[in-house]
């Protein structure tokens, strides 16, 4: 098993514009930072009530080429994404690929939310322990995730940390608005993305943060623990 890893984030949504408008500022954050990012979106987001794949997909191109992230697509069919041994093996087969060093994830028990995030959240935890074995075969090599941070859980789920984007907000709105189907189209949808921000800074006494939770326990080895 090699452990060289070919990206510092994977960041995985259901849809194009999950990732974005619910973690852009971590990621612009992160971009800031050096850090390479590769998005892959599950579906082409058809089923929704606006837009169509065909916009969907270049609003992603856009989002993308906006935070100067790398593009992939699952091709999962919109509405019915299912945890099923061909779907693991097909995301088992993308971290491999990509390699890297953190996943950001849907939470994969919130019901309150679109039934694709949560199928999506479990499927990848059961990557995350499928990606090391040298006999689940997906025609590349074995790999071991470091950790995947869930994003959009209930309120009952203590995060275990918070992202500082208060200074990324003008930015993370440019980015939101490259899916301009989505943004200005869902009655009240740009309140209620600040209001979770908003809601996640008041846990690190902020004006804005993104919040993430790990079941695995966070290296902070690297981390000043002084700020925490």
């Amino acid at each position: 098993m090699r452990y060289d890893f070919r990206y510092d984030v994977l960041a995985i949504g259901a849809h194009p514009d999950d990732v974005e408008h619910a973690i852009g500022g971590t990621l612009l954050r992160l971009r800031d930072q050096g850090k390479s990012i590769c998005i892959a979106h599950m579906t082409h987001g058809e089923a929704g009530t606006f837009g169509s794949a065909s916009i969907r997909d270049d609003e992603a191109r856009l989002a993308a080429k906006y935070l100067g992230a790398d593009l992939h697509w699952l091709d999962f069919p919109d509405t019915q994404i299912e945890d099923s041994p061909e779907a693991r093996r097909r995301v088992v087969q993308l971290i491999r690929e990509v390699r890297p060093r953190i996943i950001f994830c849907h939470y994969y028990d919130y019901p309150l939310m679109h039934p694709d995030h949560e199928a999506t959240g479990r499927i990848l935890k059961a990557a995350f322990r499928l990606c090391r074995f040298k006999n689940f075969d997906t025609g590349n090599e074995p790999f071991w995730i470091p950790n995947i941070a869930y994003y959009l859980f209930p309120e009952s789920v203590r995060p275990t940390f918070v992202v500082d984007v208060t200074d990324y907000m003008d930015r993370w709105e440019e980015l939101a608005n490259c899916y301009a189907s989505q943004f200005h189209n869902i009655p009240n949808y740009r309140d209620r993305l600040i209001t979770r921000k908003r809601a996640a800074g008041l846990l690190i006494d902020v004006p804005y943060g993104e919040s993430f939770y790990c079941d695995r326990p966070v290296n902070a080895t690297n981390v000043d623990i002084t700020m925490l």
